[in-house]
């Protein structure tokens, strides 16, 4: 098992990895929309979406793996009303690919309104 960590997505706020490595797999941990160099995270729920999307994609990077490597992602809103912004800004962010997804309504720690965390396979690199 590979521990992966990226300066370039924001740093655990626990006992947590931004992401494991095993085998041909990346998992992460849930990506918030803290802008990692700033250490803002932007009020506007579109804003904190694409954040933590651009987060995830640095996470993903840092472990080898690309936007087009990703299976399956769990997307959690504290505002299940914002699934329509969430999802426009997903579909942006994956283009035509079509990961499997669960999407919940939730309460998030820290004030955040939406977090992204993803599976992603890496086996024929």
């Amino acid at each position: 098992m590979q521990l992966l960590h990226t300066t370039d997505a924001p740093a655990p706020g626990g006992h947590y990895s931004q992401a494991v490595r095993t085998g041909d797999y990346i998992h992460t941990a849930g990506q918030v929309g803290l802008n990692a160099a700033t250490g803002v995270t932007p009020s506007d729920f579109r804003e904190q979406t694409r954040q933590a999307l651009a987060n995830l994609r640095a996470v993903l990077a840092e472990g080898g793996a690309e936007i087009t490597d990703v299976v399956r992602t769990m997307c959690l809103l504290t505002d299940i009303d914002n699934f329509a912004i969430f999802n426009e800004e997903y579909a942006a962010f994956f283009g035509d690919h079509r990961p499997a997804r669960s999407t919940f309504g939730i309460a998030l720690a820290g004030g955040f309104t939406v977090e992204v965390e993803a599976i992603a396979y890496v086996g024929g690199r």
